[in-house]
């Protein structure tokens, strides 16, 4: 029994031996920072990062206090821009971005004043606290400093942290084509707190924020300008699943103005589109009735254009609102049918039989009687039949003799008259075809000249009306559309370009 009571004690008080050991081993293991000049860099910084003083999951305090919030001033360098925005809407940014603040908890001056910097790459980044920040307006954005490709951390003796991280970012950018392909895009770059809210960490740009690299160039887009934003973005708490990430978080953004290069547009598409349409005024040149060049010239010219402009619009997102390349589009494309249809009413014209009476040579009365040539006609017979029987009952009234039997009133004679007065008797002879052309046959009789005369010179002096063969006609309007056409097409350049600067 007595055996047993002094084996328990040993036990007892071996067992307290151990707890007092490991109490001591866990006190001792946050080791005061001393002064060493053999520590290296690696050493230092795995001694300011130990456990028992430092915490990477909670931020750094304030440079005021603790509960203020940390600043972090961020700075970009950009060397590449690539864009082809007009098919994806999208367009590639690869840029340096270097954010620096104040971590108190990595202060070195006091323990290692030999050292000026502590430099390191991922490995540093494990060990502190580095601010998450990502690309809002990315398709497929990253957290900057958990998945990056390149990074370097700069700590100097007070604890200013800088950290430089490579990002490659293909940003979403909605496009305004109203004025394609003479645009001008603004294009911005977003960047958001993602763990911290305005009331742990706020966001700034440093000074000088956007550095450019001087190779920069830009094959499609042309940078015209640049400038930088600082914002709060709000994110509503009526969600229960937001939970602690609901509220104001810092935003900061840089805006891109790009301008579209339009050379290619120039040499691709609008130059030859303006040689297609004066290709198809040389069909005013070719002759009336020369139907298979002149077809040939004018579905060729509406084809190559057509498949000149597609290559264009194929390329472009398909949006409710009206493009300047649309407009372009179609007016040439007007302008080119405006030919075919040309031809087409000239052959119409240039087949007819009859000749067309013209009161006065000018547009309106020729292209008046030209589309309407039955009414034309039937005009000008009623007022020669008109005209024709006033001088029937003239000359009865004047004769002297009444042994005259007058069969037809388009019968004019003046037999009875003297020989000496030498005044003409007109004959008629009506057509068939109550729509007669200028041509019908008239005789006129005289004692001194019986010789007959074509009625269309004497009807034009009676009437001061004239006529136009179709023929004519056809080659009338050839001549005026050699000057229509390029006038015209002058006026749509002047309108569009200006519509395009303005």
């Amino acid at each position: 029994m007595a055996l047993r009571k002094i084996c328990s004690f040993m036990v007892f008080i071996f067992l307290l031996q151990i707890v007092h050991l490991n109490a001591s081993n866990i006190l001792g293991s946050c080791p005061m920072l001393s002064n060493s000049s053999s520590m290296t860099q690696t050493e230092l910084l795995q001694e300011l990062t130990n456990d028992c003083r430092y915490d990477k999951m909670i931020r750094p305090p304030g440079e005021i206090n603790s509960t203020n919030p940390i600043a972090v001033y961020t700075r970009a360098y950009i060397y590449t821009i690539k864009s082809n925005m007009a098919k994806t809407l999208q367009f590639d940014v690869h840029m340096m971005l270097q954010f620096r603040y104040l971590d108190k908890r990595l202060e070195f001056s006091n323990i290692t004043p030999y050292f000026n910097q502590i430099y390191g790459g991922q490995s540093a980044h494990d060990l502190i606290w580095t601010p998450s920040v990502y690309v809002s307006n990315e398709p497929s954005s990253a957290i900057i400093g958990n998945s990056v490709k390149d990074i370097l951390i700069s700590i100097d003796p007070s604890g200013m942290v800088i950290l430089n991280t490579r990002l490659q970012a293909t940003l979403n950018c909605g496009l305004r084509l109203e004025k394609f392909p003479f645009d001008v895009q603004e294009c911005p770059l977003v960047f958001e707190s993602w763990t911290y809210n305005v009331l742990d960490m706020v966001l700034y740009w440093d000074q000088e924020p956007i550095i450019l690299a001087d190779e920069l160039h830009l094959t499609e887009y042309k940078l015209m300008d640049k400038w930088v934003n600082a914002s709060e973005v709000f994110y509503t708490t009526s969600q229960q699943h937001f939970g602690h990430f609901a509220g104001n978080f810092s935003s900061i953004s840089i805006t891109f103005k790009l301008a579209r290069e339009m050379g290619f547009f120039m040499m691709d598409y609008y130059i030859p589109s303006i040689l297609i349409v004066v290709i198809s005024w040389v069909s005013f040149w070719l002759h009336m009735d020369a139907s298979p060049p002149r077809i040939v010239l004018g579905t060729n010219t509406i084809l190559t254009f057509m498949t000149l402009a597609s290559k264009v619009e194929n390329s472009l997102p398909k949006v409710s609102y009206i493009k300047a390349s649309e407009i372009w589009f179609l007016g040439c494309t007007i302008f080119l049918f405006a030919a075919m249809v040309e031809f087409a009413f000239v052959n119409t014209i240039y087949r007819r039989k009859k000749n067309v009476p013209l009161k006065k040579v000018n547009s309106k009365y020729i292209l008046k009687s030209t589309l309407t040539p039955k009414l034309a006609r039937k005009q000008f017979q009623k007022n020669t039949t008109g005209l024709e029987r006033s001088r029937s009952w003239s000359s009865l009234d004047n004769t002297n003799s009444s042994e005259q039997d007058f069969t037809s009133q388009n019968y004019l004679t003046v037999h009875s008259f003297p020989s000496t007065l030498n005044i003409p008797s007109v004959k008629v002879d009506e057509d068939k075809d109550q729509e007669c052309s200028v041509g019908s046959i008239m005789t006129i009789n005289s004692t001194s000249s019986p010789k007959p005369f074509p009625r269309r010179a004497t009807l034009a002096q009676l009437h001061n009306f004239t006529t136009m063969t179709p023929q004519e006609i056809a080659q009338w309007i050839d001549r005026r559309s050699r000057i229509v056409f390029p006038i015209a097409f002058i006026i749509f350049n002047i309108l569009y370009w200006s519509f395009i600067w303005i």
